[in-house]
This record gives structure tokens, sequence and C-alpha cells, in this order.
């Protein structure tokens, strides 16, 4: 059911419509623009039995604690939490424990809420790199690695590239007809629990990439790999990984 406790906002649903409420606010909508915009996104799961409930009480204490509850998404939250019809989903000691949840976000809901607070635009990724572009990284021994862009993860974080790890390192790039043999890296944890030949490379603040270790270097290849499920890495820990899963330093 997308939950992994009790509280309000343990449940994957009820996170996401918190991020998305923020996210609009942050993007310059109004609070009355942000909750339309949030009912519309989620119209197909608004009639859900599950989904639903969840929905309303995570939208109402979302906007209690942003000092921006509205009076028909407060009646709402009030009307399924005396209904008890959340309750349902939950069984034996987790039922009375989320009932306990409920009981404090109503008479939460029913206090004075706070003044509104300003929410911080959240920075969203971007990339303009193209697929099968080569991308030289400078490692720590001030050596480079060639990644190779196989695709594009989107999300509310915004865009990131996937790519694959070229089986070369030196201090000088080779030319582009060298290149078209050279195969990829791949890593095999213990036990074969996870093969990793592909990884979204990905950052939460812009100056998190180092730009005067990233070249363009002006070639493009075809990818050796389809798209599947890539691991992801951060810009700020990336000469860690490609250590301890590549070898690479």
């Amino acid at each position: 059911m997308g939950a992994w406790g009790t509280a309000i906002f343990s449940d994957d649903t009820a996170a996401d419509i918190r991020d998305d409420f923020k996210d609009h606010i942050s993007d310059g909508l109004s609070c009355a623009e942000a909750t339309e915009r949030i009912l519309e996104e989620w119209r197909d799961s608004i009639g859900d039995p599950d989904d639903g409930p969840v929905i309303w009480l995570a939208l109402a204490a979302t906007q209690w604690r942003l000092g921006r509850l509205m009076p028909h998404v407060k009646q709402k939250a009030v009307e399924i939490i005396d209904s008890e019809s959340n309750l349902e989903r939950w069984e034996g000691k987790d039922r009375e424990k989320r009932r306990k949840v409920l009981e404090r976000l109503r008479a939460q809901l029913q206090s004075e809420q706070p003044k509104p607070r300003v929410i911080p635009k959240r920075f969203r990724d971007s990339c303009d790199w193209e697929i099968g572009e080569l991308i030289a990284y400078t490692t720590l021994s001030n050596d480079k690695v060639l990644f190779r862009v196989i695709g594009f993860h989107v999300d509310n974080g915004g865009k990131s590239p996937i790519c694959e790890l070229l089986d070369w390192k030196g201090r000088e790039i080779p030319n582009e007809k060298d290149l078209r043999s050279v195969g990829i890296k791949k890593r095999e944890h213990a036990g074969g629990a996870l093969l990793i030949s592909q990884f979204i490379i990905g950052r939460v603040i812009e100056r998190e990439l180092p730009a005067n270790r990233v070249q363009r270097v002006g070639i493009r290849l075809r990818p050796a790999q389809q798209l599947r499920r890539p691991v992801l890495y951060l810009w700020r820990y990336l000469d860690r990984v490609l250590k301890d899963d590549f070898d690479v330093e």
C-alpha cells in the first residue's frame, strides 16, 4: 500500500503530495492554484478508497504546516478522520497507532495555523548533453575517464544524464576511430546481486557539478547498451563510487 509507517507522511503518496504542493508554491502558484493543480494531477486517485483519503490528509497536513490551510481541504480531511475510512487499511496495533495519528492531526487542523512560510524554489538539475556524447571526467589522480550518455532521468528533481563508463583511462583522449573499439566497464557486486553498467549522475545543488573537471570532447558514439535500471550517483560522491564500483581513481 506504499506505507512504511503510521505517520501521515510515512507513505509514498502522502510524501508525493507534500513535495508536489511545496514545489507548486515555490514556483509561484497561489495556494488555491496549487491546490487545484494537485487535485487535477491526482484526479484518478482521489476516488480510490485507499489513496483518496491519504491525498486529502496529506494535503491538509502540508497546508497547515505551511500556514496555507484552505477551508474545503480542512473540511474534507476532518470528514475523513471522523468517518474512520482511513483506518480500514490498518490492522492490529498499527490500527490504534494510526487512530492516534489522525486524532492529533484533527486537533492540529482545528488549531490556529502558523503564519504563511516562504518556500524557497527547489533546485532542479538540468543537462544539455546529447545521447551518445562522450564526456571526459578528470579523476583525483589527474587521469581522465570517459562517460557516454545513453539516456536521461527526468523527475521533479529535473533532468540528469544516464551514462556508461568506457573501459579507458589516460591523460590524452584517443581519437574517435580508436574509441569505437573501446568497451564499457561493468561491476558485479558480491553474490551477483547487482550488475552495475549504467548510472544516473545527479546533483541537488547547482555548484555540486565540478565544472573544471568535466569536459565535452565533441565525440558521439552509439551507446553499448539499452536503458535498464541504472543506479544513482551524486556528483559530490562520484570519485568515491568510481573507486568502489569500478576501481577507478
